[in-house]
């Protein structure tokens, strides 16, 4: 057999098992299935990030309710010293006063804060049961794509081994240069060989030179100067 008709009958062979591959990959159930996986993978980042900011608030309202009771101490020894030590000019009194009302203010402020913090604390915990119930809802159907996604390429990977084990069957037929080019084109351009068809390159529709259709009627190796593409008779 010609070289030349040996490396197109290896591409012919070899294209059918990407065409395979390729209908492997874009299956509308693969697409679902990958869809659902991505849904579930952003609800439990997001029921992580949701999960984080709950301990922040909780760890604040405990930070808070140390500062409140360690206020309320401040309050009760204001309380004590003027039991104990009567504040004895109006001075005295006006500045016991500005104390406790700085205390008290004080109070206000952080147990406003924890009431915040429990409102939103509980907003979140509500939300996060949404996002759970919706990742285990998207498991469910993940689930069930997966069957069918199983069941539907388990026959596609089976097709796809048998035509790459006819292409493996060919690679002795065809010339190493050739097969080595072959392999070096087909890294960025699919497929790697065309046919010389009315002067041009079938690959790209390109127009070629007098000299280099002369060359390939002649036997040679050229390659377009357009995509690269071997070109054979």
């Amino acid at each position: 057999m010609n070289p030349y008709e040996a490396l197109w009958a290896y591409q012919t062979e070899d294209m059918k098992a990407d065409a395979i591959a390729s209908a492997i990959k874009s299956s509308p159930i693969r697409q679902k299935l990958e869809k659902a996986r991505d849904f579930i993978l952003d609800r439990q980042k997001q029921y992580k990030q949701i999960e984080d900011e709950i301990t922040a608030m909780a760890d604040r309202k405990d930070v808070i309710a140390q500062a409140v009771a360690r206020s309320e101490t401040q309050l009760e020894a204001l309380k004590q010293r003027c039991e104990l030590n009567p504040p004895e000019s109006a001075e005295d009194i006006k500045a016991l006063l500005s104390d406790v009302s700085k205390c008290r203010d004080t109070i206000r402020q952080y147990e406003a804060e924890i009431a915040r913090i429990v409102r939103e604390t509980a907003s979140h915990e509500k939300l996060q049961r949404s996002v759970r119930m919706d990742a285990a809802r998207a498991k469910q159907s993940f689930d069930q794509l997966k069957a069918e996604y199983d069941a539907e390429s388990k026959a596609k990977k089976e097709e796809l081994e048998a035509q790459r084990a006819k292409v493996k069957e060919l690679v002795d037929t065809v010339d190493p240069a050739l097969l080595e080019e072959y392999n070096a084109i087909r890294k960025h351009t699919v497929p790697p060989v065309a046919r010389l068809i009315y002067g041009q390159c079938s690959g790209c529709n390109t127009s070629l030179p007098s000299a280099t259709l002369s060359k390939i009627k002649n036997g040679g190796l050229v390659e377009c100067e357009t995509c690269g593409r071997m070109i054979i008779q």
